[in-house]
């Protein structure tokens, strides 16, 4: 059985490029601090680093569950679609 995948504009992944961007800084922001902290100690109060990264991901997560939410609406308008290869002699790839 073949899995149905919304189909939504692209305007509603727009984001993701931003968000995707932003999660990765916020990964490179813990990794270099985790690293600087363990090769010289903490340079500031954990706890103080802690609420800023908090501060920092909270609108990450909340543009990924935006995200989530509009593909719900398209599941439940049922806007869905299969994908599927096609041998190479047929002429459409997507039914």
């Amino acid at each position: 059985m073949t899995t149905q995948y919304p189909i939504v504009p692209l305007s509603w992944l727009d984001g993701l490029h931003d968000l995707n961007g932003a999660l990765e800084a916020y990964q490179r922001v813990l990794t270099a601090w985790i690293e600087a902290s363990l090769h010289d100690g903490p340079h500031a109060d954990p706890k103080t680093f802690v609420r800023g990264l908090e501060v920092m991901f909270q609108p990450i997560l909340e543009g990924y569950q935006d995200i989530h939410s509009q593909i719900d609406k398209a599941r439940e308008m049922r806007l869905v679609g299969c994908a599927s290869i096609a041998d190479p002699g047929e002429e459409h790839a997507v039914r």
